[in-house]
């Protein structure tokens, strides 16, 4: 495994922890912060983000020594794809809820930061559910012969 990676990765890491204590500690700057993006909380983002961050150091300590560097760039945009996918994952998440229900749901912030955490962590858990969802929703019909056949 390349070194740089594992110090890119701690980078992040140090960075999101100083953005977080900056967040928390300095009023000037929570101040000029939004408070929410949509109907998503800004600290989604951020969760989303230390979740991909985790992802990554997980995989780091995993694969060192079997490591494929076809992955590298993956690991140097890891945090800007996990804010992305977190923050539409749990957008998704407050959609399929409301869907679900009459009334608009009243969700927690807390609950978007954890399914934030969770789809920036599990990138291609949030893949296939995109994929699973326009496969239901654009994919045209299939005869079932071809279905059965396509199977063997």
């Amino acid at each position: 495994m390349p070194k740089i990676i594992f110090f890119l990765t701690l980078t992040y890491l140090l960075l999101l922890i100083a953005l977080f204590i900056t967040y928390v500690t300095w009023s000037a700057f929570r101040l000029r912060v939004p408070t929410s993006l949509g109907p998503l909380p800004v600290g989604t983002v951020w969760f989303a983000a230390a979740g991909a961050v985790v992802s990554s150091l997980w995989g780091i300590f995993r694969f060192n020594h079997t490591w494929k560097r076809s992955f590298d760039y993956h690991y140097y945009i890891r945090p800007l794809f996990g804010a992305v996918t977190g923050s539409i994952g749990a957008l998704i998440y407050l959609v399929l809820l409301n869907l679900g229900s009459k009334k608009n749901v009243a969700v927690d912030r807390d609950t978007f930061y954890v399914v934030a955490f969770v789809f920036g962590y599990a990138d291609y858990a949030f893949l296939q559910l995109v994929r699973n969802v326009t496969d239901v929703i654009i994919k045209p019909g299939t005869d079932a012969s071809t279905e059965n056949s396509q199977l063997k």
